[in-house]
């Protein structure tokens, strides 16, 4: 191997891993790295619902399946986090379901009752 080459094989084997480690903290700092894709839900279940705890279940509309589920009892309030944003909807045995828009940085609310299905 030539002089040349082996200066420029100890070179590169130098600025590449620093190279790599530059690019991943530019990108990191620069927002490039991991998105959370999930938003925050409370709940309140009236007060003027029968007194039995309730299974409160939020369904994302584009799957149609169960995201988070918490038994809630009149009067009190379940708070989901880790919910997919988007359009969710809000069901309890025989309380009206609610829908609702999950977004990024706010908490969204609903409030299930007995009246106005």
């Amino acid at each position: 191997m030539t002089p040349v080459r082996r200066t420029l094989g100890c070179v590169l084997r130098r600025v590449v891993p620093v190279f790599l480690l530059g690019t991943a903290a530019v990108l990191t700092l620069a927002g490039c790295g991991a998105h959370d894709s999930t938003g925050q839900l409370s709940v309140t279940v009236s007060s003027n619902a029968a007194d039995h705890a309730y299974e409160v279940k939020v369904i994302t509309a584009t799957t149609g399946k169960v995201s988070e589920h918490q038994r809630v009892f009149p009067g009190g309030t379940a708070n989901f986090a880790g919910v997919p944003l988007g359009g969710v909807t809000v069901k309890a045995n025989e309380l009206c379901p609610q829908k609702t828009t999950v977004k990024n940085g706010t908490v969204a609310a609903v409030t299930l009752t007995t009246t106005g299905c």
